[in-house]
């Protein structure tokens, strides 16, 4: 578990302790780290013949994973691509109905209807910070509404068409490269690696490392808060009930791709926080001991790989850093953040702008596109970003803050005219102050009250908000009027 502990004069997290992430980094290295097993299978089959090598050639390739990280370390420190000490791995789910993967690229075959377009279902950019040891798992919904105006094309719409509409004007880099870009201009976090996986990868990856339940069926346990009633797209034009009950729930490999693809009568966004379960859940069978001490499955998730996704192109040393990552594997929590219009506050950074017809599609919009300007659209969103990444643990608490004035200003405004409250606006937190237009009716003497409404339960929420502000926390139950919006915490300004 990680600790720290907050300055008092600036609230900056300092480090205390802490057990790296390193590995849960590595799983999504070890995604395209798997590609390297085709090296040594190559050459022993050339030089051996399949005949003669068999399992002691399997028993080779788990050495390398085992001991690569040993032996990289006793020769040299090799690094991993970054910027400011972040390294991103871009994933994304390509929606392959109607379309084969010729081992460089995905191909349509079928171009009409748009179960040929080579549609993106899942977009996540996974960043590990080689300072922190943090690991974060940026959701990135596929109706995002994004500009693109390149030489090559000039595109306005949703982020799930950018691949195919990358490839198909033949841009530099092609798909990947447009996607890349358009990506890193909305989280302001570089793509150096990418995984560009067909969903129907992670059927054959669930079927080769899977845990195997009572009757024999491989799959994965997901842990689902509330029951799920979906819709499957059956085929081009029909749909499949499907339910998911609630609690600790074993998914075979079909039914962990429905659950993490259906969004029919939920939303977008409940299915990018779904598709994260199912990727950790796969993730932690891929970084087992049962399947890293095991070359056959080893060798059965390399083939389902090889079929079904494109990867970076890897150095030397960008395999070696990866396999020195891995040696340090920590089963830590990674920062899941999903981008949708909730993210922030409601309606905060992102708004939902529905189209036209009733019951139709959206797509997202950035809240202040025009303030950012041409260019920079998710500058706000970027922003926030950048200090979920300073202070993970506030923000994991998602704590919901209301700041009250007790007076109005000479412009009949709510005055929240306080030095130490704004320099908290300031101060970098990723904690959004919701300032509310109602004025709390309270007797105090203090010009600045904390109420805590959450029973301790958001717990660095106010112990930053409490060191930021000088003035100690105030159970809820002591406050003598209605808890507006029922919020975590409220905060009570008597301006000056």
């Amino acid at each position: 578990m990680k600790t720290v502990k907050y300055s008092e004069l600036s609230g900056k997290k300092v480090k205390k302790t802490v057990k790296v992430r390193k590995g849960r980094f590595a799983l999504l290295i070890s995604f395209i780290l798997l590609v390297v097993v085709d090296l040594f299978l190559v050459a022993e089959y050339k030089a051996r013949g399949s005949e003669a090598i068999g399992y002691k050639l399997m028993e080779k390739v788990n050495q390398v994973f085992e001991s690569g990280s040993d032996l990289v370390t006793s020769i040299w420190e090799p690094q991993l691509k970054q910027d400011e000490s972040l390294t991103s791995v871009l994933i994304v789910g390509i929606d392959t109905r109607n379309v084969e993967f010729t081992g460089k690229e995905f191909v349509s075959t079928s171009p009409e209807g748009q179960a040929g377009t080579r549609n993106a279902d899942t977009i996540m950019q996974v960043v590990y910070d080689h300072t922190s040891g943090d690991v974060f798992m940026i959701s990135i919904p596929r109706d995002m509404g994004v500009d693109i105006r390149k030489e090559c094309l000039d595109f306005h719409g949703s982020l799930h068409w950018v691949y195919d509409k990358g490839q198909a004007a033949n841009c530099p880099g092609g798909g990947v490269q447009t996607m890349s870009e358009v990506v890193e201009s909305v989280t302001g976090i570089p793509v150096h690696y990418y995984a560009f996986i067909s969903l129907d990868a992670f059927v054959d990856i669930i079927e080769a490392v899977g845990d195997v339940d009572e009757n024999g069926e491989r799959g994965i346990w997901i842990d689902i808060a509330e029951p799920v009633y979906e819709l499957y797209p059956a085929n081009d034009y029909g749909w499949e009930n499907v339910y998911f009950p609630a609690g600790h729930q074993f998914l075979d490999s079909e039914m962990a791709l429905k659950y993490a693809r259906s969004r029919k009568y939920s939303s977008d966004f409940a299915r990018a926080e779904r598709q994260q379960q199912v990727i950790s859940a796969v993730k932690d069978r891929i970084l087992s001991s049962d399947t890293l001490s095991d070359p056959k499955k080893l060798y059965s998730l390399y083939k389902a790989f090889k079929k079904n996704a494109l990867f970076s192109e890897l150095s030397v040393e960008d395999i070696r850093a990866a396999l020195n990552l891995a040696r340090d594997f920590d089963e830590t929590d990674i920062t899941h953040i999903v981008l949708d219009p909730t993210f922030g506050g409601k309606e905060v950074f992102l708004n939902k702008i529905p189209h036209d017809r009733p019951g139709g599609p959206y797509y997202m919009v950035p809240t202040a596109w025009k303030e950012c300007g041409e260019g920079n659209e998710f500058c706000k969103v970027k922003d926030f970003i950048h200090k979920i990444k300073k202070y993970p643990e506030i923000y994991a608490e998602r704590a919901s803050v209301f700041v009250y004035a007790r007076g109005y200003d000479s412009s009949w405004q709510p005055n929240l005219n306080n030095e130490k409250y704004q320099a908290l606006k300031n101060n970098g937190l990723p904690i959004v102050l919701i300032e509310s237009q109602y004025l709390a009716n309270i007797q105090a003497d203090a010009d600045i009250v904390i109420y805590d409404f959450s029973d301790g339960n958001k717990s660095k929420a106010l112990e930053i908000l409490s060191k930021e502000l000088g003035v100690p926390t105030t159970p809820g139950s002591e406050a003598s009027w209605v808890r507006i919006n029922k919020e975590d915490i409220a905060i009570v300004i008597n301006g000056k």
